[in-house]
């Protein structure tokens, strides 16, 4: 009887401590977004897409992956970024550098790291994370070091999360 007890008190545990994963994902809807040139206008309706790819960035890295092309290739995928540097100027400018044109939420203060309770994810250093999301829930979530590369790898990731229903 004491096993039973001690393995229910176990799992009831361990739900809890992975719930950041189960919880619906919220999107701050205060946040300014900016493009280079004002080149693409941010979509309201991305929030309502059922698959997304939500990118969490310091700013240092987050345009590495040849984004364009996955987007373009992933329509029915809403990318969204987001950049914490707290300077926008860098962001700017990295973004030029980067020739990225697709609107960024400029997020200062980590309001959707802490809105949405992300455990572990709001300690630096990191460069980027990467969330799979589908219903508005988290699937996957890749760190900057464990993140495919575009296009193979990601082309695979991407079509793999799609076929995950």
């Amino acid at each position: 009887m004491k096993n039973i007890i001690w393995t229910i008190i176990a799992i009831v545990i361990l739900s809890t401590s992975c719930s950041s994963k189960a919880d619906k994902i919220t999107y701050p809807k205060d946040l300014k977004t900016f493009s280079l040139n004002d080149s693409i206008e941010f979509d309201q309706e991305w929030y309502d897409y059922k698959y997304k790819i939500v990118v969490y960035s310091n700013g240092s890295s987050t345009h590495l992956i040849k984004w364009a092309e996955a987007i373009e290739k992933f329509p029915e995928i809403a990318f969204l970024f987001y950049i914490d540097k707290k300077d926008s100027t860098k962001i700017k400018e990295r973004l030029k550098q980067r020739e990225f044109y697709w609107p960024v939420f400029y997020d200062p203060e980590n309001k959707f790291l802490k809105s949405n309770k992300i455990k572990g994810l709001g300690t630096r250093p990191y460069y980027r994370f990467i969330f799979a999301i589908k219903d508005d829930k988290i699937i996957d979530i890749a760190k900057s070091r464990n993140n495919p590369t575009f296009p193979e790898d990601f082309e695979k990731y991407l079509n793999d999360f799609l076929s995950e229903n």
